[in-house]
């Protein structure tokens, strides 16, 4: 039924008509490479380059919305690598304008800002100078954009590898069902322990024979990151990623150290676990293993629907009222099916809907899920409703902040309605693995990202046996006492897409820890916290992300900000056990 997928015409009527906007977006792309470098000429090449940008990002939205929408379909594989495309002609024809801007003369600038309405460049250009120390020459930036495709090549190899071409076998204790990299959680969350083991073994198996394969993909992008970031005059990888977001390293390395010391509270859950399930020992593949076997409860998805509107209500309603637009006007791609992608996200541009992908299938997960993708959507909307088009696209720090609130404020409202011990627990054990799979985990690969980035930079050359190594130690230091170590379980880092999204999973941690201090503070009934977290939602870029979540309410730079949020952790783990125990 046409109300359970998105409303991709309304962008663009058919791929011709997409097609017809790249030939226009070219010739801004030829009129950008030939205009007059010159502060007389700076507002032209802007309304110029805001005109390219901004028809780029719709045709880049629409062409891989497409694509995801059924992979199967060639005109949309096509179509997603012609805008790929002019993505990289546009990045090399706009590859002047960062040192040109970095030449002008603060009074240039300052002359440039009182004419006319000029004024509104003023905190983008301020974002661009910032990099005035690590940026190079017009024509080395412009061989660095031109190259991008070419460093990116260890991502795509990672993805053709892992989703493409291996072939992870059959499930024979499941009736022979085959195993993919896309349904391998489904195999661990099995009642019968032979499928779970066997899914996990041959999971694990297929990626340790390619384990070199995977090892040469992910040193030469780590390689590359530190070649890139000793060009461009950054003292480390890591500092050069973090200072996108101004974020300052010692964040990343107070998270690390606020989890350690919260793990005993983590290895506390899994003996409870292991208790409650009845387990003399506890593997791996039983860490999915559902807690409450006697709660099964199906949603649909006008349940969902009506249950998340409830839910969200203390974020106001003119909140509500978007939500509930967002819904009837088609933002969501509701169900699985035969070509399309996998998982969820929200996507848009700034002259699209914020879009939102799912693969809805009635559980607990994918209602949360929804209310997740809806945070980051609504989070779009608001930013693009408030801010012009240089600063309607908030930082990828703070992204996660707005959708995490949402599950959050959910399961609040749910814990509070629920109708017996069943449910209690379920949504329990539901909270509480989203903090480890969101905060411990990503942590411990963000611990795993920082150490294998240090050895490289000391000059090492990384093997198969390196990055093993150093998983087993973070395996060993995370799992604990309760769950049984597993040689062929280190083989992890082989199967993280996000490590050649290069220090991005922390950012997951910091913003569930900030989502959940700022929740907790608005379903109180805060009125001044939800006044400064609406703000924060309208925010866009215009101030950096730690100036933002200090003005939501939160200081990231300060450590106690993460040790209440791990506070919270602990005491769903303390209420879990009485519960188990009642």
């Amino acid at each position: 039924m046409e109300k359970y997928n998105w409303s991709l015409e309304k962008i663009y009527k058919n791929v011709d008509e997409a097609r017809a906007e790249i030939k226009l977006c070219d010739e801004y792309v030829e009129r950008l490479a030939k205009e007059e470098k010159t502060v007389k000429n700076l507002r032209n090449i802007m309304e110029l380059s805001e005109k390219a940008n901004r028809l780029a990002e719709k045709l880049y939205t629409y062409a891989y919305m497409k694509r995801d929408e059924d992979s199967r379909i060639s005109e949309f594989q096509k179509l997603a690598l012609e805008v790929n495309s002019l993505g990289t002609r546009l990045s090399s024809a706009m590859a002047f304008f960062d040192p040109f801007l970095m030449e002008l003369s603060n009074e240039e600038l300052e002359n440039f800002y009182k004419e006319g309405d000029n004024e509104k460049y003023r905190v983008h250009f301020e974002n661009i100078l910032r990099f005035k120390p690590h940026t190079l020459s017009e024509s080395e930036e412009e061989l660095l954009a031109n190259t991008s495709e070419m460093v990116g090549t260890g991502q795509n190899s990672f993805y053709m590898l892992s989703y493409a071409d291996l072939d992870y076998g059959n499930i024979e204790s499941k009736n022979g069902e085959k195993l993919t990299a896309a349904n391998f959680n489904s195999f661990l969350l099995d009642e019968n322990e032979e499928v779970r083991k066997e899914a996990f073994d041959k999971m694990y198996g297929t990626v340790s024979k390619f384990k070199n394969t995977y090892a040469t993909t992910l040193y030469s992008a780590i390689k590359n990151l530190t070649i890139l970031a000793k060009v461009k005059k950054y003292p480390s990888a890591r500092y050069m990623e973090l200072f996108q977001d101004c974020v300052p390293e010692t964040v990343y390395d107070s998270l690390i150290e606020s989890i350690e010391e919260y793990l005993p509270s983590l290895h506390k859950y899994y003996g409870l676990r292991k208790k409650a399930l009845k387990k003399d020992k506890q593997y791996l593949w039983d860490l999915y293993l559902n807690l409450e076997k006697e709660f099964d409860q199906k949603y649909s998805y006008e349940k969902a629907r009506e249950l998340i509107t409830e839910g969200l209500k203390p974020l106001g309603e003119d909140y509500i009222e978007v939500l509930n637009r967002g819904f009837e006007d088609r933002w969501v791609d509701v169900y699985p099916r035969e070509g399309k992608a996998g998982g969820a996200y929200s996507w848009g541009s700034f002259d699209t809907d914020p879009y939102i992908l799912m693969n809805y299938t009635g559980d607990l997960d994918s209602m949360f899920t929804l209310a997740h993708e809806f945070g980051h959507s609504m989070h779009s909307y608001y930013s693009k409703s408030d801010n012009d088009y240089l600063y309607a696209q908030y930082k990828i720090f703070v992204a996660e902040v707005a959708s995490t609130f949402n599950e959050l404020t959910l399961l609040d409202y749910m814990l509070k309605n629920v109708k017996d011990k069943h449910e209690k627990i379920y949504i329990l054990n539901h909270y509480i693995n989203m903090f480890i799979g969101t905060v411990f985990r990503q942590t411990m690969f963000a611990e795993f990202e920082k150490n294998t980035h240090l050895e490289v930079e000391e000059g090492n050359a990384l093997t198969a046996d390196d990055f093993t190594r150093i998983m087993q130690e973070l395996n060993d230091k995370y799992y604990g006492e309760h769950v049984e170590k597993s040689e062929i379980a280190s083989y992890l880092w082989a199967r993280i897409p996000h490590f050649y999204n290069n220090f991005y999973v922390y950012k997951y941690a910091t913003s569930f820890c900030a989502a959940s201090f700022l929740s907790s503070r608005v379903i109180a009934g805060d009125k001044e916290a939800l006044k400064s977290y609406r703000n924060f939602l309208k925010d866009g870029c215009r101030h950096q992300p730690i100036e933002q979540l200090r003005t939501a309410g939160i200081d990231m730079e300060d450590k106690n900000s993460i040790n209440k949020a791990l506070d919270v952790f602990k005491g769903l783990v303390d209420e879990l056990e009485k519960e188990l125990e009642a």
